[in-house]
């Protein structure tokens, strides 16, 4: 196998490389540089530095020019919810759709902030407390933001209201309305003193109309809604 090896580099020094400039210049009878070497070396190396530095505000410009593009991309999102029933706690999804990072998500219903949570890589959750008009904002890293108004009708923290009630010797009817899911009425029932549960004889989902045996002892009534509320009545016997 052949091996060669790199011969150094010779440099010259300032001093010699003046020298045999001017024995050049005197050998073809040249009239001598008036510019010192050192003079024109100098200006060489501040040459190649000037260019090195227009390279590298050349490029920087470049970079910016095709970045700038970038920095107009606006957020794309989505935003459904987990269901269109009435609950206690609705949960709506954000998904945001773009190749730029996520700086700042937030929600308002009437000027109050909405907690946001991130669950993913540019999936979140919106868990609005109230119902109305619901504004999402996504703003990117670039600055560059959108915002969507969301209608929110399926939040329902409300409990049953007793409108009414009355009795004679048989019965004890209850009254009742729900602005918000409705009553659910086959869930409702009484627990007396000593555990045992007892439903209503029967009820009527069109009025609102409960009607539960006249009770030898004070009971507990639960009556829920739809969402999870439930209105606690304690009924005594006079």
């Amino acid at each position: 196998m052949l091996k060669f090896k790199k011969t150094p580099e010779i440099v010259l020094d300032e001093k010699t490389a003046s020298k045999i400039l001017e024995q050049v210049f005197e050998k073809n009878k040249v009239e001598p540089n008036s510019i010192p070497l050192e003079v024109l070396t100098s200006y060489s190396s501040y040459r190649k530095e000037r260019f090195a530095l227009q390279r590298t505000v050349l490029v920087i410009m470049m970079v910016m020019f095709l970045m700038l593009p970038f920095l107009f991309i606006a957020p794309s999102f989505t935003v459904d919810s987990q269901s269109e029933e009435y609950t206690s706690t609705p949960v709506y999804d954000l998904t945001v759709d773009s190749i730029m990072p996520v700086s700042r998500i937030t929600a308002t219903i009437d000027g109050r902030n909405t907690p946001v949570y991130e669950v993913d890589a540019h999936k979140y959750s919106i868990e609005p407390a109230v119902n109305g008009q619901m504004d999402v904002t996504v703003t990117l890293i670039n600055k560059q933001q959108k915002t969507v108004t969301v209608t929110v009708g399926n939040v329902d923290t409300e409990v049953p209201m007793l409108v009414s009630n009355d009795w004679d010797k048989d019965n004890f009817y209850l009254n009742l309305s729900d602005n918000g899911s409705g009553i659910n009425f086959a869930e409702i029932k009484a627990v007396d003193t000593k555990g045992r549960t007892i439903k209503p004889v029967s009820y009527n989902e069109a009025t609102g109309r409960v009607i539960f045996k006249y009770p030898d002892e004070a009971l507990n009534v639960y009556i829920p809604d739809n969402a999870g509320n439930t209105l606690q009545l304690a009924l005594s016997v006079t």
